[in-house]
């Protein structure tokens, strides 16, 4: 917007070059810059209406994803503020229809010649000036802030259009090689994903493709357009596999199998052949792109598809990482991978199919979902979490420039083939704090900690009745304390980075948690002084952390450690800084629960077990399992107090809360929450006083599929 320009409002000066308010000698705070953006924009728009429409354009890039809450928040906190310094005047007004204007006329202060002061003028003698701007104003007032920021120009997204607004949610949508038919999957409410197919160019109704109990997702095309490639997850059986599927017959073949308990994603060469699978292999911990040869007609004619050959690109466990998400390039001589180290940090990597050569793209990234090439093949489109939220952005192969695209985060992206265009699903959820009381018959999820930001992974303190939590409200995911009911909030880090899975110790003196490291690719495990605020870092040697948990005295700490191959539990001696496995199992989460015994688990649907530790000798004695899988699946959503377990169950139609007594083994049902709404990363905690269960909800959001056209 407008640089180097002050404007008086009757008692308030606005000086846009600085991006300040104030009254007189008082600086009034308005905590985010989109919060003066709006204000920004209603001084210069005055005396005419904005809609809200107007501000997405002006204020949020055209990101139409931005909901009326965000819109709502910026202008109540500029009321709020000029409120402050002068109660009696309505600065802002709405009008039904209309949207928002400044009730108060701005004054624009000139500079005059060889004069520190300025003269003011109303805004309305710059109206001619401000007629001619207008019409220009959006594209180039983006394009002066793209340059500032680093970013590319707003019309490097153009014409974005949505192609489905079913019932529940469509995503991995993918274009055939005539531009004709978009395939994708729907999940209708209550009911597991299916594969549909509707004209790209119509809007004609979509034709359903599967009709099976299983879940079937990820669709790619064959180079005919006559079948489809698919992932299907039979949750029955715990299998899954990769299928083709003939669109005339909708007749079904097993093409190789995948694992059950992985994100898997699919990708077909431009000829056709190879058809590219994440997996974990026999005899292999992490996962990695497996090429499957469809040019073996003899196989892949047969009754049985499951003999064609396969290759893994990816290297093996020595190379302590997994390779999840892929697309090859237009020209099919190159790769791009998504390639995970740990829990924090997944970056892009490109593979020169030929000589195997590899180029690293990006080195600060998180959790990446959905990567596509631009026709020329000299970027690559993808999404990656931010401070919790789902940003998407290009990269530039060339160059190695980043920069952000006024999208929504995405969940996952396709190329239409032949053109600048990409059709993508939506993927951002907001994350809350929630509690059920347990106390009464009915039981139901209330939110405790809800805002225009992302809270979760609440862990609750005894002896300072404070809670502990991870939000993004500083605009990274850092750690906040408040009291049960949200208030006297302080924020405890300003590492700006990721940080995960806080834990207060027993005396609540100190805080235990996850958070990415900046100097290596992986995570720390870090220790804060409640008191002190100071930071101490728990052996640096190791990259990669989950879920840690003070011993029973406060004396030690445990941690899942990855090695590469697998989690290893290690017990953490803080004074000595040493670090010790007390275990060969694969313990994901544990946790005391007096008298020397633990609860644990080791991964999804492996049940939950029991077992003994005494810090004076690091080992896990005499491990059994007490709940088997099928009757316990969580990872982390579980939590223990005394004998009392309360653990999350999905079932088919919902999820469920439940509570297991380890003195009697009796299992009981708690409350129905809807399904998967709980955030599987997240945790449960108990709270003894208000005998509450804290978790991490996930608000639910409509998913479709839109198209855009990326521009040069």
């Amino acid at each position: 917007m407008t640089s180097n320009v002050e404007y008086d409002i009757g008692c308030v000066r606005v000086n846009l070059e600085e991006q300040s308010v104030s009254h007189g000698e008082q600086r009034l705070e308005l905590s985010q810059k989109k919060y003066f953006d709006v204000l920004q924009c209603l001084v210069e728009q005055y005396p005419n209406w904005v809609t809200r429409e107007q501000l997405i354009e002006l204020v949020w890039g055209g990101n139409h994803f931005v909901g009326d809450k965000a819109i709502n928040n910026a202008i109540w906190h500029i009321r709020k503020a000029l409120a402050e310094v002068d109660p009696d005047v309505q600065y802002v007004v709405t009008k039904r229809g209309h949207g928002y204007r400044l009730a108060v006329e701005p004054v624009q202060r000139v500079p005059e010649a060889n004069s520190e002061q300025g003269r003011s003028l109303p805004a309305t003698r710059w109206l001619g000036l401000g007629l001619s701007v207008a019409v220009l104003f959006p594209m180039a007032w983006f394009a002066v802030q793209a340059l500032v920021a680093g970013s590319p120009p707003v019309n490097t997204v153009s014409s974005i259009t949505r192609l489905t607004n079913y019932p529940g949610s469509e995503f991995t949508p993918i274009v055939d090689f005539d531009r004709n038919w978009v395939a994708f999957t729907w999940a209708r409410p209550n009911q597991s994903p299916d594969l549909y197919i509707r004209p790209l160019k119509s809007d004609a109704p979509p034709k359903q493709l599967t009709f099976t109990e299983q879940s079937e997702y990820g669709p790619v095309w064959a180079a005919d357009g006559a079948g489809l490639y698919y992932v299907e997850r039979d949750k029955s059986q715990h299998t899954c596999a990769v299928k083709h599927l003939d669109l005339a017959t909708l007749t079904r073949k097993p093409i190789t199998d995948c694992y059950y308990d992985l994100n898997t994603h699919l990708a077909i060469h431009p000829s056709g052949s190879p058809l590219a699978v994440n997996k974990i292999g026999p005899g292999i911990q992490n996962s990695g792109v497996y090429l499957v040869d469809l040019d073996d007609s003899d196989v892949f004619s047969a009754a049985d598809a499951e003999g064609l050959p396969e290759t893994r690109l990816s290297c093996g466990d020595e190379c302590r990482y997994a390779d999840r998400d892929m697309a090859f390039s237009n020209d099919g001589s190159r790769i791009a991978l998504t390639r995970r180290t740990d829990l924090l940090s997944e970056n892009i990597f490109v593979r020169d199919l030929a000589t195997g050569e590899e180029q690293q793209l990006t080195s600060a990234e998180s959790d990446i979902k959905g990567l596509a090439w631009s026709r020329k093949d000299d970027r690559i489109v993808y999404a990656s979490e931010v401070a919790g939220k789902r940003v998407t952005q290009m990269v530039d192969l060339q160059s190695g420039k980043i920069a952000p695209l006024a999208l929504p985060g995405i969940s996952s992206i396709n190329p239409v083939p032949g053109s600048d265009a990409f059709v993508f699903g939506a993927g951002n959820t907001d994350t809350y704090i929630s509690y059920l009381d347990l106390e009464g018959d009915l039981k139901a999820a209330i939110p405790l900690l809800q805002a225009n930001f992302d809270q979760g992974n609440a862990h609750y303190s005894t002896q300072h009745q404070k809670l502990v939590y991870c939000s993004n409200e500083s605009g990274a995911m850092e750690l906040w304390v408040s009291n049960l009911d949200g208030s006297q909030r302080e924020r405890l880090t300003n590492l700006k980075s990721e940080v995960k899975m806080p834990r207060w110790s027993n005396n609540g003196e100190r805080i235990a948690f996850i958070a990415a490291d900046s100097s290596a690719a992986g995570s720390q495990l870090l220790v804060i002084d409640f008191a002190t605020r100071e930071v101490q870092k728990v052996q640096p040697k190791h990259h990669d952390y989950r879920r840690p948990v003070w011993s029973e005295d406060d004396s030690h700490l445990y941690a899942a450690v990855s090695d590469g191959q697998g989690y290893q539990t290690y017990q953490f001696d803080l004074d000595a800084g040493t670090g010790l496995p007390i275990a060969d199992m694969p313990v994901l989460k544990l946790r005391p629960i007096g008298k020397g015994e633990v609860l644990f688990t080791q991964a999804v649907g492996s049940g939950l077990w029991r077992a003994e530790i005494d810090p004076s000798v690091p080992e896990l004695k005499n491990p059994r399992e007490i709940l088997p899988g099928d009757q316990f699946s969580p990872l982390y959503n579980w939590d223990a107090h005394r004998d009392q377990v309360y653990f999350h169950l999905n079932a088919d139609l919902h999820s469920k809360v439940m509570k297991l007594n380890l003195s009697t083994g009796e299992i009981s049902g708690l409350a129905l929450l809807p399904r998967d709404s709980l955030d599987k990363f997240g945790e449960f905690s108990y709270i003894p006083e208000k005998n509450w269960l804290l978790f991490t909800q996930m608000e639910p959001y409509q998913s479709d599929i839109y198209q855009f056209q990326l521009n040069d």
